[in-house]
């Protein structure tokens, strides 16, 4: 038993000595990971005064995959004396092949960058080679649902359809 735990214990060890952390950049119209090109991605929007923002994420020949757009809404649940309007930012990943949503937490507390972007996609490993990983993608919506665009329409409330007979 005793064995067994210094021997667990050391493997773990070694792990995380040689476990290396991934440098992810974007440089120009590329995401790189260690040096390498990982996929291209695309900006629209995504200023500092800007209301919409979107990442388009590539093949590395330039096929578009997925966007990823920044989402907003108020919720009252979220109303703070720093925030009065209980504002809601999320990010929505649309895979453009299936039509598949995920959704995350927004990753900084400014605005949107391109560096934020690549590192979630790096981190969810939704790419293989340079081409959209199908299982990771899958399991990316799996994991991450939509809770925000659910907790959006549940403020909106139920729908009423008014029916005059004549």
């Amino acid at each position: 038993m005793k064995y067994s735990f210094l021997t667990l214990v050391f493997t773990f060890l070694v792990n995380i000595a040689f476990a290396q952390k991934q440098k992810i950049e974007v440089k120009g119209d590329a995401i790189l990971v260690d040096g390498a090109k990982y996929a291209l991605i695309e900006q629209e929007g995504c200023g500092i005064m800007d209301v919409d923002c979107f990442y388009y994420i590539k093949s590395l020949e330039g096929k578009r995959l997925f966007v990823v757009k920044q989402q907003l809404f108020n919720d009252p649940s979220e109303v703070k004396a720093s925030d009065p309007q209980g504002k809601v930012l999320y990010l929505q990943f649309v895979f453009t092949g299936s039509g598949a949503k995920a959704e995350t937490t927004f990753p900084t507390t400014l605005h949107l960058r391109a560096i934020d972007v690549a590192r979630k996609v790096v981190k969810a490993q939704l790419m293989n080679n340079g081409t959209l990983d199908e299982q990771a993608t899958a399991d990316f919506v799996t994991n991450n649902g939509t809770p925000f665009s659910e907790r959006r329409q549940a403020l909106g409330g139920p729908k009423v359809i008014v029916i005059e007979k004549n």
